[in-house]
């Protein structure tokens, strides 16, 4: 009788956790090695507070390092403003032969709060980083025009389980 008494509770406790979230990943990355360097080859950026803001949020996670950069290191990312009204997205990672491109649409970001902005340069990094969508609230990676300026907890398991610790 107590082995009945022990497991009841113990499988509830069970039954109560939250299911496993899936991770999400994309096929591709910009990281070369365990490390991403970004610079100008394909354009440049003003937006250089959310490109900041979003490098030292990631960086801070201590596996992939994200760096400008230098005449003795290949360029894996570059940062370009665009203004495309005719465009769905406020930012836009794309993978490409040589630099991968990392676009800011000036057309969106202009009447974005301060967050949504940060929201977005990090969401593209995570793309950046090879993570993909998902819709779990609180979360950079998920879609949409929200202000997450800082990451959730889906969003650094999804980077842990790509990159390790």
């Amino acid at each position: 009788m107590k082995k009945k008494l022990i497991l009841i509770p113990v499988l509830l406790g069970t039954l109560l956790l939250p299911l496993n979230t899936q991770a999400h990943f994309l096929t591709t990355s910009s990281v070369d090695g365990k490390e991403i360097r970004w610079g100008t080859a394909k354009g440049t950026t003003g937006w250089t507070s959310i490109r900041n803001h979003s490098i030292n949020v990631w960086n801070a996670l201590g596996v992939i390092n994200i760096a400008g950069d230098t005449n003795l290191t290949v360029e894996d990312l570059s940062f370009k403003d665009v203004d495309r009204p005719d465009a769905g997205w406020s930012g836009r990672w794309t993978p490409q032969s040589g630099a991968d491109l990392l676009e800011y649409n000036d057309f969106f970001l202009w009447d974005f709060t301060p967050d949504q902005r940060e929201h977005t340069a990090l969401h593209e990094m995570g793309h950046a980083l090879g993570l993909d969508h998902h819709d779990l609230a609180g979360n950079v990676m998920r879609s949409g025009v929200w202000s997450y300026d800082k990451l959730g907890a889906h969003d650094k398991e999804d980077y842990h389980a790509s990159w390790g610790f």
